[in-house]
């Protein structure tokens, strides 16, 4: 990479895990730091994952909870609109930093750290990266997703359309205040005179969102790592259990499983907390809903699947859930409108049905009551992903092509 230790700036709401997002963010900047790579991890909300420190990570936090649950609503929506604590820090941070030696990395910001930490990102004048997890680039709900139909938005964000619909899961009011909101982030983006790059997770979130990015910024496709031993594979066709990981909110399409499950009489558990909880049990009392679990505790529960059950009906980035169940050698069977399409084939390595018909799903709980298609699908599965396994390595890897051409390009500004 050249001259010296470089420093990476990795922003994100959470100091610990909570989502695919935060996990992310905390697993490449330890990868990062392991590297030799001077890494400061700037987040809100406490508590902090303790593999960060003891990869060496410098950890700077403002020590908030997420908007939501601020102890005053009033504090909680101010900070969700523009939080000036955050802001502040960040700007220190950011101010006694060499622009030719330094590059800014943006996981997360809706929750806690608000549109603010993009205005003091861009003020730094520093190179970023920010990486699209989802769609609040774009869309003031996040989602390209109309709660109140539970269908994929095809208006374009911002739109006359689009200001006009009430499609937020609250109200119209929220969905107000959320495109006041998407203004100020709009605005905090502005035109950065620095080199920017937006990575998205996957060719299919690109593809959604690519047309509604800010024009002029460069932008490439990342996948996620997943970092996981590899054990033997599983033996999925001797179980008679289906799985679903995740939040337990309506675009997560629970619902629906549980209702499929309940057709299909067979055994389903999902692993994940949230307000569709009582909707999903009022649809299959029999469903067990253990809560979260720790990682370990889910890879193992994930290994006595029949198979992953993702019936997202949201046009979900990607899903790290799907590839987990592969590495261990479990079929997954997804809603066809998600980003992991591109890596469970139907048929192949899994089953696709169409996003919000339980019916279709319930048919394919059907079919994967037959051992020998559960046994090929799951050995495909196993053998696909560690073929070509997007390691933290390999992660790393892209994220290190990707700063050397920002680095490239600033000194190329100098020049």
């Amino acid at each position: 990479m050249g001259r010296g230790k470089r420093s990476i700036i990795v922003i994100n709401d959470y100091g610990a895990v909570a989502g695919g997002d935060s996990k992310i963010a905390i697993d490449s900047a330890a990868g990062l730091a392991r590297r030799g790579y001077d890494v400061t991890y700037f987040c809100s909300v406490p508590p902090i994952e303790e593999r960060l420190r003891a990869a060496g990570v410098r950890v700077i936090y403002t020590d908030q909870p997420t908007s939501v649950n601020n102890a005053s609503p009033t504090r909680g929506a101010l900070q969700n609109l523009w939080n000036v604590r955050s802001q502040q820090q960040l700007s220190q941070l950011l101010a006694g930093l060499d622009p030719q030696e330094t590059i800014v990395h943006v996981h997360g910001w809706t929750k806690a750290l608000s549109p603010s930490c993009l205005w003091a990102v861009r003020q730094s004048n520093l190179a970023t990266v920010i990486t699209v997890h989802d769609y609040f680039l774009a869309c003031p709900n996040g989602g390209l997703f109309n709660y109140r139909t539970k269908q994929a938005c095809l208006l374009r964000p911002m739109s006359r359309s689009c200001l006009a619909c009430n499609c937020d899961k609250h109200s119209y009011g929220m969905k107000l205040f959320r495109v006041v909101r998407q203004v100020l982030q709009n605005q905090a983006i502005g035109r950065p005179t620095a080199p920017w790059h937006f990575a998205a997770v996957s060719d299919f979130c690109l593809d959604q969102i690519g047309m509604y990015l800010p024009a002029g910024i460069k932008r490439s496709v990342i996948p996620n790592p997943i970092d996981l031993e590899k054990l033997p594979p599983s033996s999925p066709e001797k179980s008679d259990r289906f799985v679903g990981v995740g939040r337990l909110s309506p675009e997560k399409g629970f619902a629906d499983f549980a209702r499929a499950a309940q057709r299909a009489s067979v055994a389903a558990t999902i692993i994940g907390a949230g307000e569709s909880r009582e909707e999903i049990l009022a649809a299959n009392p029999a469903m067990e809903l253990p809560g979260w679990l720790n990682h370990a505790d889910m890879l193992n529960r994930l290994r006595k699947a029949r198979a992953l059950v993702f019936p997202s009906l949201w046009p979900e980035t990607l899903g790290l859930s799907p590839l987990e169940a592969a590495a261990q050698g479990i079929p997954s069977v997804i809603s066809n409108n998600t980003g992991v399409r591109e890596w469970v084939l139907d048929g192949v390595n899994g089953l696709h049905f169409a996003a919000g018909d339980a019916e279709a799903l319930s048919e394919c709980l059907t079919r994967l009551k037959d051992d020998d298609l559960v046994r090929r699908l799951g050995q495909c599965a196993y053998d696909r992903f560690w073929a070509s396994a997007s390691t933290l390595d390999k992660h790393i890897n892209s994220l290190e092509a990707l700063y050397a051409d920002l680095f490239g390009q600033l000194e190329a500004l100098v020049s």
